[in-house]
């Protein structure tokens, strides 16, 4: 069974959560669905507005409410999402909600700014990627508080801000009882231009001129997403065989969340080498389950300024091979239960739980204080 988080139930708290998706099998969200749950056992009420449900069991003190698509058949992106406004402030009013926490789909803090100033709730909003976005500027005029991963997870300089950490499942993604050898090497994430594939393979290539190579496979998780996803993942398998690694290399594709530990059992190192200025979960589910991780995101620089030898400081292939060279010839002497240590208890979903919940009470104490005042 896994652990409750350590924190007192805010019996007074109704919440409002905006979202992306309620599915327990998301390739790529499914942490919205396990925090949605941890969040709810920990307030009296929760009232889900989310783009697309899945697999997913609310608890009885959840409701979930799918927002249209095309409300009176107008995209979001042309006017649809305003639209919403009455409704929503209907469903708000009716659940009495009396707080608002939006993960990561902040675009709603924009479209339903007229339902959330109306209702005066307090609004916090978790973002953490390195993008800014005209978008994002009006989310956090309408935020209350900012809450985000690592001082690059969110680049306009506020006094809202706060920074959190991330959080991982480390329920899910523990240390395998017992393991096979380690010679796979992993990306987890999208197949997308601004996590340089390209680069992963160029690598790889590489590393394949060692003999100390011959055993190491290099496997590709997660899905194309968009449109370019798919002409990038196509460019990627035709660079992958004019590379000569077509029999080394495996394009998986999407994969469950449950189904991702027993990858990182089979796996020597986590690639990361990515540009999207942030934490990548991915890196740290790696570390949770006692996997090293070579990264170059300078997100991480803080996290691992202990193990120099799982950053990329130099970005030339043949560099990156030779340190992920390295640390297979010293794999079997890796002390996994150090690296998990990273994640737990600092990166993990129980913190991150009490963590937003904090911030929600400090805002609701906030907005009493001020309406008495």
């Amino acid at each position: 069974m896994r652990s409750r988080p350590q924190g007192r139930v805010d019996r007074g708290m109704r919440l409002l959560l905006i979202n992306f998706e309620m599915d327990a099998d998301s390739p790529v969200l499914a942490w919205q669905e396990s925090l949605a749950t941890r969040l709810c056992r920990e307030t009296d009420f929760t009232l889900v507005l989310t783009e697309k449900i899945g697999r997913c069991q609310p608890p009885e003190n959840m409701h979930l409410h799918v927002l249209r698509r095309r409300p009176f058949q107008i995209p979001w992106r042309f006017g649809g999402g305003y639209l919403l406004n009455p409704q929503v402030h209907a469903l708000c009013r009716q659940r009495e909600v009396n707080a608002c926490f939006v993960h990561m789909n902040h675009r709603w803090l924009v479209w339903l700014r007229p339902t959330l100033e109306r209702l005066q709730l307090p609004i916090l909003l978790w973002y953490a990627h390195g993008t800014v976005t005209p978008s994002l500027r009006t989310a956090l005029e309408v935020a209350s508080r900012v809450v985000t991963s690592s001082p690059e997870g969110f680049r306009i300089p506020s006094s809202k801000v706060r920074i959190i950490g991330q959080g991982i499942d480390s329920d899910l993604f523990d240390i395998p009882a017992s393991v096979s050898e380690r010679n796979d090497i992993l990306y987890v994430g999208r197949m997308s231009r601004r996590k340089r594939i390209n680069l992963l393979l160029e690598t790889f290539h590489h590393m394949r001129k060692s003999p100390a190579a011959s055993q190491i496979r290099l496997r590709l998780i997660g899905p194309e997403l968009t449109r370019d996803d798919v002409v990038y993942g196509d460019e990627m398998r035709r660079l992958s065989a004019a590379l000569g690694l077509q029999e080394v290399v495996d394009f998986v594709g999407p994969v469950r969340p449950q189904e991702l530990p027993s990858y990182h059992a089979s796996a020597f190192l986590h690639l990361n080498v990515s540009r999207t200025g942030s934490m990548d979960k991915t890196v740290l589910e790696a570390l949770s389950c006692g996997c090293p991780a070579l990264t170059s995101n300078e997100a991480f620089f803080a996290l691992l300024e202990d193990r120099p030898e799982f950053v990329v400081r130099d970005e030339r292939p043949e560099a990156i091979a030779a340190q992920a060279l390295q640390l297979y010839a010293q794999r079997n002497a890796v002390d996994r239960q150090t690296l998990r240590k990273l994640v737990v208890g600092r990166h993990d979903l129980n913190h991150y739980a009490e963590q937003i919940l904090e911030n929600l009470r400090d805002l609701r104490a906030d907005m009493v204080s001020s309406l008495k005042g």
